[in-house]
């Protein structure tokens, strides 16, 4: 499998959502919008990587940076591209494009409940960080 990673463009927008439907965590509790990733795409503070195979979206990863943090969130994996590479391929591209900005640190934001993402980050050699709660409220 030859794997080209690269930025997202506004015409990536249908094939990205197709994707997140399909094979993302199930029990989210916003559904993902056009309008959303077109203003992720025109925000300079954070990227959307994607993943390819023979010109087909196997993998997405987004990458932000605050100038204090770097997050990682919404990698989504095409569930029959699972296991050969592609997530730790994502992850270390965002990782290099956040330390090229000047990161210190990086939070992963991870679905716990989905039985191998917590393995899959331990792997890549994160922590979990159990102290640290994470508060969330919907503006819609």
């Amino acid at each position: 499998m030859t794997l080209e990673i690269r930025e997202a463009t506004t015409a990536d927008v249908d094939a990205v959502l197709a994707l997140w439907d399909a094979d993302a965590d199930p029990g989210r509790a916003v559904i993902d919008e056009p309008e959303a990733l077109h203003r992720l795409l025109a925000a300079p503070s954070g990227t959307l990587l994607l993943a390819e195979s023979d010109r087909h979206l196997v993998g997405t990863i987004i990458a932000g940076w605050d100038s204090w943090r770097g997050n990682l969130y919404r990698l989504v994996v095409a569930g029959d591209q699972r296991r050969r590479g592609v997530a730790r391929a994502l992850v270390a591209e965002a990782e290099r494009r956040l330390r090229q900005s000047g990161c210190p640190r990086i939070t992963a934001l991870v679905h716990v409940g989905l039985e191998q993402a917590p393995k899959f980050w331990t792997a890549a050699g994160y922590v979990h960080d159990e102290p640290t709660g994470r508060f969330v409220r919907n503006l819609s």
